[in-house]
């Protein structure tokens, strides 16, 4: 488990350079914000974008699942597109971090025992 931990951190590593160097190139052409998420996700795949949103609020959404709950999709809209408008540079740092240091916790567990 502790591999996978590691093996997603390193995934979660790659994606905040790339979101840090889009940030940085926006700074540098004296754009004022930072890079989104979601705005990262469809620079580099708005297809898949796409099929996200169809797919979460058509299949995975209580509401739109289940007609008896009579209710409006909640799941895509307002927490994904929540999450997707935070700053992917910092917010993928944190999860690299977060990551790591859970797959190398049970490491050191496991040597001191």
């Amino acid at each position: 488990m502790g591999r996978l931990f590691i093996t997603f951190g390193l995934f979660f590593f790659v994606i905040s350079v790339i979101g840090i160097y889009l940030d940085v190139l926006l700074h540098i052409d004296g754009s004022i914000g930072y890079t989104q998420i979601g705005q990262m996700w469809y620079m580099y795949a708005p297809n898949s974008l796409q099929i996200a949103e169809a797919i979460v609020s058509r299949y995975i959404d209580p509401c739109s699942s289940l007609e008896i709950l009579n209710c409006s999709g909640f799941v895509w809209h307002p927490i994904i597109s929540t999450f997707l408008i935070f700053p992917a540079g910092l917010t993928f740092a944190i999860l690299t971090i977060f990551f790591i240091y859970f797959g190398t916790k049970k490491r050191r567990i496991k040597k001191v025992n």
